[in-house]
């Protein structure tokens, strides 16, 4: 259609060349032929109504979509910043807490060990006791068996020696006292 008014404005001007030199003064001194400007300024005036009344609404719709779905993604790119940082301090503070328990844990780990050590250290510091105790007592009743048999052969030595240094055997009352006071005169030397 823009071509129609062009071709038509320029039919019309070159019908009338001499009329268009002949008024030399004003727009046609500039070059300008009045016919092909008021075609040209038809022809732009109708692709404008045109343009406005089936491109200008939806190209406006459409951008006004755009920019409202670009502000949205910002708005969204915010609040997903924001819930970021909340997040990373909830984890910063769930880490702290984390890490507070495990020492606390640790802390209690080695207190128990202790006290575990220490409990096996006293056990084992009773039952060495109760073993020498036991091992005392064992040998007392050793000793003291020891001991008896040991009177008793000194008795029975001290008889055998008596009755050969006396050359006759003595009765038993009267060797028990002989026997008596050379245990109680060899007890006193060794003390």
């Amino acid at each position: 259609m823009l071509d129609f008014i062009t071709n038509l404005a320029a039919s019309q001007a070159a019908e009338t060349p001499h009329e268009a030199t002949e008024a030399a003064g004003g727009i046609a001194a500039l070059g300008l032929d009045w016919m092909a400007f008021l075609f040209q300024l038809i022809s732009f005036v109708i692709v404008l109504l045109i343009l406005r009344k089936f491109v200008f609404g939806k190209l406006i719709a459409t951008l006004e979509a755009r920019q409202k779905a670009v502000d949205d993604s910002l708005k969204n790119a915010a609040e997903t910043e924001e819930k970021l940082k909340s997040a990373e301090k909830t984890i910063a503070g769930m880490l702290s807490d984390a890490r507070r328990e495990a020492e606390e844990l640790v802390a209690a780990g080695h207190k128990e060990a202790a006290q575990m050590v220490e409990a096996a250290e006293s056990k084992a510091v009773k039952r060495a006791e109760h073993i020498v105790a036991e091992a005392k007592a064992s040998m007392d009743v050793e000793l003291g068996k020891a001991r008896e048999a040991l009177k008793k052969e000194t008795a029975l030595l001290v008889a055998a020696a008596t009755e050969q240094i006396i050359g006759e055997k003595l009765d038993a009352t009267r060797d028990a006292k002989l026997i008596e006071a050379a245990l109680a005169k060899a007890a006193k030397e060794r003390v």
